[in-house]
């Protein structure tokens, strides 16, 4: 496809969005646009893609058309190690980022490296590395906050697996971090939620927020006191971050266990989760940022079943989002994707379009006989049947 062909097929994707206002002809309230349906994807890297936009652009465009408006991405990855420079500054300057950014999604999870990555913490704590993240935080939500003014965007600005750059590894979970690492990253996190709350106090905007997030993915082996592998962000870092606004939890050691553990060990990431925000962020606070079956080779088809139960199980527990990695595939003998190598929509795909589509109906017509949107509660005894139909195979 043409440079041509791909900027036309980036305006379709922003005039399916703007014809996404209405639902079967009718134009829908704003409460009931912009109310959270709960379920997303992300966009990582890729191992094919079809237009001469880049991966995480094309991908979003799939979330879109899905009917999903939340997206999960890095910031300042591979682009900005080829230019360093402060990060608002940085994101200003890739029309990448102004061109995600202007798509119609209202929640975005962001990975954000710092000018201060590296994880440098993982030494011990660095004053003087850890004001040079907050400064860069700082300016990065006071540009967002100022920028997306008005618009009804939301941005959460958080972290990979954090447990894996806990222990500097991303393939074993068998031992416990040394002490100056679990104090550094206390501290790093520390910063870069004081610069977001600090940013917000003083700048000036209305209808837009910014959120900090820390992501675990080894729950289980602190909830299960493994000898010699128990001290996990869970229990030794959540509970010294106390302004800390949201967790994410990448679920892979929970996602495939029945239900009553996999609530335990929700519930357990809540209860180290400090409650100082919790007036302020009312409802559960932790999210499941990353799932998917798609792992062993386990072919698309099969994954349609254990994607619609997990995802009934999570939205039961009341989790204000799960996200499912990801749209394109990104590794090699795996099939963790929404869109196929041959660009083709997988059955989780349509599980997920046939939900947001007919969730989005029924806060309509709840709208309707009520003059408002549902509450958590409310919304998981309608959500719930509709995402156990829309898993049904396709007559």
């Amino acid at each position: 496809m043409t440079k041509g062909m791909g900027r036309l097929y980036f305006l379709w994707v922003l005039l399916v969005a703007a014809v996404g206002v209405t639902h079967g002809g009718e134009t829908l309230p704003p409460e009931v646009a912009r109310y959270n349906l709960r379920l997303g994807a992300q966009a990582f890297g890729a191992r094919y893609q079809f237009t001469d936009d880049s991966a995480v652009v094309e991908q979003s465009g799939h979330l879109v058309r899905m009917g999903s408006d939340i997206a999960k991405f890095a910031i300042a990855s591979e682009p900005r190690r080829k230019a360093p420079g402060p990060l608002d500054v940085f994101v200003q300057g890739h029309p990448e980022y102004t061109r995600l950014f202007d798509m119609p999604f209202r929640h975005y999870f962001l990975w954000v490296n710092g000018v201060a990555a590296g994880n440098y913490w993982r030494k011990g704590v660095d004053e003087a590395r850890d004001r040079e993240e907050y400064a860069e935080i700082h300016a990065l939500t006071r540009h967002l906050l100022t920028r997306y003014s008005g618009t009804g965007k939301t941005f959460y600005l958080g972290n990979w697996e954090g447990d894996w750059l806990l222990l500097g590894t991303a393939d074993r979970g068998t031992n416990n971090p040394p002490p100056e690492a679990v104090l550094g990253m206390r501290a790093w996190l520390n910063a870069r939620q004081r610069a977001v709350d600090d940013a917000k106090r003083v700048t000036p905007h209305r209808e837009v927020n910014v959120f900090a997030y820390v992501e675990v993915n080894r729950v289980r082996d602190a909830l299960l006191k493994k000898p010699g592998a128990d001290i996990r962000i869970v229990n030794a870092v959540l509970p010294f971050v106390p302004e800390l606004d949201y967790v994410s939890y990448s679920s892979y050691d929970a996602q495939s266990l029945p239900e009553p553990e996999l609530f335990r060990t929700l519930d357990y990431i809540a209860a180290n989760l400090s409650t100082n925000k919790a007036a302020a962020l009312p409802g559960r606070r932790v999210f499941i940022g990353e799932y998917g079956f798609g792992g062993g080779g386990r072919p698309p088809e099969r994954q349609l079943v254990p994607t619609r139960d997990y995802l009934v199980r999570v939205l039961r527990w009341g989790v204000p989002f799960a996200l499912f990695w990801q749209v394109y595939n990104n590794e090699p003998g795996n099939f963790f994707c929404l869109i196929d190598e041959r660009g083709r929509p997988t059955p989780c795909y349509e599980l997920h379009r046939r939900y947001l589509s007919g969730a989005r109906q029924a806060v309509g017509e709840f709208w309707r006989r009520h003059g408002r949107v549902p509450t958590d509660g409310e919304f998981a005894a309608l959500a719930l049947p509709l995402l156990e139909a829309a898993g049904e195979p396709m007559r």
